[in-house]
C-alpha cells in the first residue's frame, strides 16, 4: 500500500482532533477527508478510529499505526528537506538547545550571521543548565560540552573552546600584565567556584603537556557570566573560553594577555536525536555552530615553567593532542 495521501489526511484527523478541521488544513473537503480515512480501514483491514458525533478516539491498532505513521511522516518531511538543501533556503521553524552561558555569550551576539545566511528560519532558542531529553522537549538540535554520556543520541563535535587569560584595558594600565604563569600569584584573579565549593583550575597547554594550576584567587564567583563581567569591571584577571568572552574582545572591554599559554578546554558537540534524514535546517545550523566554534585564537604554547615550592600546585598530563 502506497497511498500517502490517506496516511496524511489520517494523521492530520488525529492531529486536528476532527475531519473538518483536518479538512481545512489540507484544503479538502470533510467528506473528502473522511472517504481518504475509511480507503485507508479498509486497505489495512484495521480500524482506526472509532467516530462518533461529540469526538474522534483512536482505537489501539490506530494509534500504534499514528504513531508510525508520523514518525514516516517526519522522515518524508526531512528526506525531501535535505534533497533540496543545495538548491534552496532552509525554511521553518529550528529548536535549539544549549546552556545559559553558551547561548548568551557566544550565540546571541553572533545570531545576525545566522539569519542573514537564513532570513527564512525561525530559531527558538531552549537556554537551561539542567538535563533534559530533546525528543520530549521537541528539540531539534542542541549544543553540549564536555564529555557526553552514553544516550541515544547523534553527536558531531564542532570544535574545542580555547581557554584564554584576559583583563581590562583599566587593570592593565593599573597593575601591569603578568609575564608568567609564576607571576599570576602576584596580581588580582579572579576565578570560577563550582557547587561543591572547589574552585576551577587553570589550564596551560605546554610542549609537554597540560599544566593545571590551582590559582589563590582574590575572589570567587559560582557563575561564568558573571566572572567574565567582573573581569570588564577591572576587578582583576580570568582564565575563560576565547568563544565566551569573544564579544567583550570585540568591544574592547577585555584584552587577551599571555596569549602563549592559551589552551585547550572542553570539546563542542551539537546533538541530535537519530534520524534517517537531516533536515535543511539541522544542516545549516551545525554548518554554521562549527564555523563559530572553529575559529581559532592563534597562540605559540610556550608556558614559563615554575619554580618547586611555590604555592600553586602543577599536574602534568599527557601531551595534548588537536583532533579536527
Amino acid at each position: 500500500m502506497e497511498d500517502f495521501s490517506a496516511i496524511s489526511a489520517f494523521v492530520r484527523v488525529v492531529e486536528a482532533k476532527s475531519f473538518a478541521s483536518a479538512a481545512a488544513q489540507l484544503g479538502m473537503t470533510p467528506s473528502g477527508v473522511s472517504r481518504a480515512v475509511s480507503r485507508l480501514e479498509e486497505n489495512l483491514g484495521a480500524r482506526l478510529l472509532f467516530r462518533s458525533t461529540r469526538a474522534l478516539r483512536l482505537t489501539d491498532d490506530g494509534a500504534s499505526f499514528y504513531a508510525r505513521c508520523k514518525e514516516i511522516l517526519a522522515d518524508l518531511t526531512e528526506a525531501t528537506e535535505a534533497l533540496g538543501y543545495a538548491h534552496r533556503k532552509p525554511t521553518g521553524k529550528l529548536r535549539v538547545g544549549m546552556s545559559v552561558s553558551v547561548g548568551r555569550a557566544a550565540l546571541i551576539p553572533q545570531l545576525s550571521d545566522f539569519e542573514r545566511r537564513y532570513p527564512d528560519i525561525r530559531l527558538e532558542l531552549m537556554m537551561c543548565d539542567y538535563p533534559y531529553d530533546l525528543n520530549e522537549e521537541g528539540v531539534d538540535c542542541a549544543i553540549r560540552l564536555g564529555e557526553l554520556e552514553d544516550s541515544s543520541l547523534i553527536a558531531r563535535k564542532i570544535g574545542y573552546l580555547q581557554n584564554v587569560l584576559l583583563a581590562s584595558p583599566e587593570y592593565l594600565q593599573r597593575y601591569g600584565a603578568p609575564t608568567s604563569v609564576e607571576d599570576l600569584k602576584n596580581h588580582r584573579c579572579i576565578n570560577y567556584v563550582y557547587a561543591n565549593g572547589r574552585p576551577r583550575q587553570w589550564q596551560f597547554d605546554t610542549p609537554s603537556g597540560k599544566l593545571e594550576v590551582d590559582i589563590d584567587a582574590h575572589m570567587l564567583i559560582n557563575d561564568g557570566e558573571s566572572v567574565i563581567q567582573a573581569a570588564v569591571a577591572g576587578l582583576g584577571i580570568i582564565q575563560a573560553p576565547h568563544v565566551l568572552a569573544a564579544c567583550m574582545l570585540d568591544l574592547g572591554k577585555l584584552e587577551p594577555i599571555m596569549t602563549d599559554t592559551v589552551s585547550t578546554g572542553k570539546s563542542v558537540w551539537i546533538v541530535y536525536p537519530q534520524k534517517k534524514h537531516l533536515s535543511a535546517r539541522v544542516q545549516a545550523f551545525i554548518e554554521w555552530a562549527r564555523e563559530l566554534f572553529e575559529r581559532p585564537f592563534e597562540s605559540v604554547c610556550q608556558v614559563t615553567p615554575m619554580p618547586v615550592g611555590k604555592p600553586f600546585q602543577a599536574v602534568r598530563e599527557k601531551p595534548v593532542t588537536r583532533t579536527q
